[in-house]
C-alpha cells in the first residue's frame, strides 16, 4: 500500500509559546490520573501530546451488536476485494451482508465497493486501511490490543481476525455475539484516550512540530494511528454514524 510522500511542513518548526506549553502535565487543573497514565505511555514511546487536551470528552459506549456489525461490514468488504471469487462467491458475501443488514454500518463509498468488480486494482491498494479500522473492533471481542507504533497491520493478522474473531458467512452476527466476552467499558475508554492523545501528537507533527518518535512518518504512520483511533472513538460515540465520528484533537 502506498503512502502520501509529502510531509506537511518541517519538523524544525518551533511550537508556539503559550501558558499551557510551559506547564507540566501534572500542573494542568483538569488533569486526571487516568490521563496521566496515558501521557506516560505516550512520552515513553516518543509521542508528545498537547498539554491543553480536555479530559472530559463525553464518550458513551454503543451497543455491542453495532460494534460487531461494523466489524463484519469490514469483513465483507475485505472478502470482496481480496478473496478470489472461486473461493468465496459474490452471492455468499452479498447474502451475508443482506441478512445482517450490514450496509447500515457502511458509508456510501463503502457500499459502492460491493458494486465494483472484485479484481479492481484501485480497491486492492486502499483496502488495507480497513484492516486498521478492524483491529480495535476485533480487540473488543478478544483479539490482541492494537499497537501504537504506526506500523501497518499485516495480512496475516487480518486473516486471523477473519478466521477466529468474526462469524462465518452462514451465521448471523446477532447469534455470534451471544457467547462473546468483550472488553470492559473502562478499558475501552482508556485505550480510546490513548489513541486520542497519540492522534493529537500526529496532527501536530503533520504541522511541522517535533511531537512524534524519530523515524515516525507523520502522514504514513500517522494514518495508521488515525484509522485505529477512528474505530475506538466510534465505539464510544453512541448514536453517531461512522462517517460522522468526531476525530478532532
Amino acid at each position: 500500500m502506498s503512502f502520501f510522500k509529502k510531509l506537511f511542513g518541517s519538523k524544525d518548526s518551533k511550537p508556539k509559546n503559550d501558558a499551557s506549553q510551559e506547564m507540566t502535565y501534572e500542573q494542568i487543573p483538569w488533569m486526571t490520573e487516568a490521563r496521566l497514565k496515558v501521557i506516560d505511555i505516550c512520552l515513553k514511546a516518543g509521542f508528545r501530546p498537547a498539554r491543553s487536551l480536555p479530559t472530559d470528552l463525553g464518550r458513551e459506549l454503543r451497543p455491542t451488536v453495532e460494534i460487531a456489525n461494523r466489524l463484519h461490514a469490514i469483513k465483507a468488504m475485505v472478502l470482496w476485494v481480496l478473496v478470489p471469487q472461486e473461493n468465496v462467491s459474490d452471492e455468499a458475501i452479498l447474502t451475508f451482508v443482506d441478512q445482517n443488514k450490514l450496509t447500515e454500518f457502511m458509508t456510501v463509498d463503502e457500499i459502492q465497493i460491493l458494486n465494483t468488480a472484485r479484481d479492481d486494482e484501485s480497491l486492492r491498494n486502499s483496502i488495507g486501511w480497513k484492516f486498521e479500522n478492524a483491529w480495535p473492533l476485533a480487540w473488543y471481542f478478544g483479539f490482541e490490543a492494537p499497537e501504537i507504533t504506526g506500523e501497518m497491520m499485516s495480512g496475516e493478522l487480518m486473516q486471523e481476525i477473519l478466521l477466529n474473531y468474526t462469524c462465518s458467512l452462514d451465521e448471523t452476527v446477532a447469534n455470534w455475539i451471544k457467547d462473546k466476552e468483550v472488553i470492559s467499558e473502562e478499558i475501552l475508554t482508556q485505550k480510546e484516550d490513548l489513541f486520542y492523545c497519540l492522534h493529537n501528537a500526529v496532527r501536530s507533527a503533520q504541522l511541522g512540530k517535533d511531537t512524534v518518535p524519530e523515524g515516525f512518518h507523520p502522514v504514513g504512520n500517522g494514518g495508521v494511528i488515525h484509522e485505529r483511533r477512528h474505530a475506538l472513538t466510534w465505539m464510544l460515540s453512541k448514536g453517531v454514524k461512522w462517517e460522522d465520528t468526531d476525530l478532532s484533537t
